[in-house]
């Protein structure tokens, strides 16, 4: 009868220490999964991702000489690529990552022009600010050209590196 009482407690240890998950699982099930994207799928959802946490993965086509402190990485080809900036999380790129295929954590951020820094003075109801002077017609027409040009330029994105891996 011990050795019975014995064999079903060993069993039970046995059987519950296989069905038990450890703490890494555990925490691997609950993470969301990641979401990496390619070069050209970021450009594509780019609006939606801007000032948002994105994983890219890609081909790096060129480190900056100086310091390292950028580097491009290329999509589908090369006329479709996004500057990754080192930042201080990851600190530098090195010549050797050429041509590696690599993975950035970073965050989306648009460049945006800033007419407003071309147009001082002007407020949405038309008065200007105290202090300021009223400009002349040139300067208004100058104003108007620069605007206008902003409006037609071709919108850019960069990442703001946080991390990256070579793959």
């Amino acid at each position: 009868m011990k050795n019975l009482a014995l064999f079903a407690v060993l069993a039970l240890i046995l059987f519950s220490c296989g069905n038990q998950k450890s703490k890494k699982q555990i925490v691997e099930q609950t993470k969301p999964e990641v979401l990496v994207l390619s070069v050209d799928e970021l450009y594509e959802n780019a609006g939606d991702l801007t000032d948002k946490e994105v994983v890219v993965k890609g081909t790096v086509m060129h480190v900056c000489k100086e310091g390292g402190q950028r580097c491009f990485i290329m999509g589908s080809n090369e006329d479709i690529n996004v500057r990754i900036e080192a930042g201080e999380k990851i600190g530098a790129f090195n010549q050797e990552l050429m041509g590696s295929d690599v993975e950035i954590v970073g965050i989306l951020i648009q460049v945006k022009t800033e007419a407003e820094a071309h147009n001082p003075g002007q407020h949405e109801n038309g008065e200007l600010a105290e202090g300021e002077h009223k400009e002349d017609t040139e300067t208004d027409n100058a104003h108007k050209v620069i605007a206008e040009s902003q409006d037609a330029s071709e919108i850019v994105y960069f990442i703001e590196g946080l991390k990256f891996k070579e793959l």
